[in-house]
Formats: C-alpha cells, sequence, structure tokens
C-alpha cells in the first residue's frame, strides 16, 4: 500500500476497504451490508457469502473499488461451529460411525430456498469434529469448501444416523486466513468507522494470492486491458489467477495468466 498523509490513507481505506463483521442474528446478510455501506457512506458493497437470518458470525464485506475482488474473496473455505439436534435417541458410538461418511468429498443439492441451481453437486468436507453431546443435541465443527450447505450436512447426517436431524444453531468462524476473533461487530463499526477495515492489498496478501509487480512503462496498457508478456512482470507464476501492483504496492489489476500472458480481468482504478 502506498505512502500517504493521514486524508489520502483514509480515503484508501474507504475506497479499498474489506470488513470482518461479527455477523448479529437479528440481522439479514443483505441488511449488514446496507447498514455497513450507510455508515461508511460507500457507494457500493457487496459480501463474500450469505448466512441465513438465523445464523450469526463471520461475514467479509468489501466496498467500492474492493468489490471487484469478490469472486477471489467468495471462493475462500468457511469454518462453522453448529448444533444439529437429533430427533430419535443414538449412541455415541451410532454418531461416531454415521459422520465418517461426511469428511473428504461429498455430494449434496442445494435447498430451495437456495439463489442456484438445485442439482446435486460435490463439497469438499476438511475435518469435522464433534465436540459435545447434551441428550439430542450434538456440538460440532466444520471446516468446508465455500458452497457447502451447512444446513443440508445436518439432515444428510441425521438421515445416515437413521434418526433424522436438523440444524439448530450455526456460528460462522472463520473464512479462509480470516477468523472470527478479528471481526468487530456493528456497533464497533458505527464508533470508530474506516478504523476497523483492512486495505484489499492487506486482505489479498492473506489468503496467498500469488502477486506480480507492473513496470512502470506497463501500467498505462494493462489499465487499458491490453494483456501483458510475462517479462513485462517480476517473478509470475505459470499459471491461474494473480494480484498485479505498482511500484508502490498498490492492487491494479486481477489477471489471469494464460499461454504466458497475464490477461487482466478486473481493474482497479
Amino acid at each position: 500500500m502506498p505512502a500517504a498523509s493521514v486524508d489520502e490513507m483514509v480515503k484508501y481505506m474507504l475506497e479499498r476497504g474489506i470488513l470482518l463483521l461479527d455477523k448479529p442474528q437479528e440481522l439479514t446478510s443483505m441488511q449488514c451490508v446496507e447498514v455497513s455501506k450507510r455508515l461508511l457512506r460507500a457507494r457500493r458493497a457487496g459480501h463474500s457469502g450469505t448466512l441465513d437470518p438465523r445464523v450469526t458470525g463471520l461475514m467479509l464485506i468489501a466496498f467500492n473499488e474492493a468489490t471487484k475482488a469478490m469472486p477471489v474473496l467468495a471462493g475462500l473455505d468457511k469454518a462453522y461451529d453448529g448444533v444439529m439436534r437429533m430427533h430419535c435417541p443414538f449412541t455415541e458410538s451410532q454418531l461416531s460411525r454415521a459422520i465418517r461418511g461426511f469428511t473428504g468429498k461429498i455430494v449434496q443439492t442445494p435447498p430451495r430456498r437456495s439463489a442456484v441451481a438445485r442439482r446435486p453437486r460435490e463439497r469438499r468436507v476438511f475435518s469435522l469434529e464433534i465436540l459435545s453431546i447434551k441428550e439430542r443435541d450434538v456440538s460440532f465443527r466444520v471446516s468446508c469448501e465455500a458452497g457447502t450447505y451447512i444446513r443440508t450436512l445436518c439432515h444428510q447426517i441425521g438421515e445416515a444416523l437413521g434418526v433424522g436431524a436438523h440444524m439448530a444453531s450455526l456460528r460462522r468462524t472463520g473464512i479462509g486466513p480470516f477468523t472470527i476473533g478479528e471481526s468487530v461487530t456493528m456497533e464497533q463499526l458505527r464508533s470508530q468507522g474506516e478504523a476497523v477495515l483492512l486495505t484489499l492489498e492487506q486482505a489479498l496478501e492473506r489468503t496467498g494470492l500469488p502477486g506480480a509487480v507492473v513496470r512502470k512503462a506497463s501500467l498505462e496498457g494493462l489499465r487499458n486491458g491490453i494483456p501483458l508478456d510475462a517479462s513485462e512482470l517480476d517473478n509470475p507464476p505459470r499459471s491461474g489467477i494473480l494480484g498485479l501492483y505498482d511500484s508502490r504496492g498498490s492492487l491494479v489489476a486481477l489477471a489471469r495468466i494464460e499461454k504466458g500472458k497475464a490477461k487482466p480481468d478486473r481493474i482497479f482504478n
């Protein structure tokens, strides 16, 4: 991020800000976006993944120019703590056997209320841990690929167990490298404003997105959408998406490496 005066830094934070918000239960995801946008007087805002109204926890909300990076942020893995309620009695050993089939690749059909087509699709569950059992309530922790439906996962586990189950509560605790412990409440955002934001550059660095510095002579062409040769970049990866930065460390574009060229996909003002 470039060196700047205090006023310039405030403007930069607002223009490329990323908010780690602890979503309250009483607001929908879109209401959280709209309230945050209003508090920061942002022109645009977007988030990296919807939470049901009753679900609390971590949201990533991007403002203004940072919204262009949503495709990268939305694809980050997720982590949750939750409670599933079994509909009939069961034993701990039965539950342990049932959940073994729900790590690794699983198949889910999105629920009727989802915004995507209701077709079976594969998702990855990296870990699924039972934290405690109290009568028919099972506390669990899960780490999974983006797009995994935890409500559906609870239903699937209940079916495998043969007793039925539903999700009683859920809290998102992680998105990629970001954790609930570093999030802020709506009240903190209201009182502290842009001081609680990360810059887009800080956020992308933490995700591990590859980056390359663009030579000064190539910047104008890049901003006009002209692909760059790999020779015009400083240590580019061989394939995939990367961030392209100027010499001050400010993000200029997101690009995709194809056939030895960096083709800009999102260009930042």
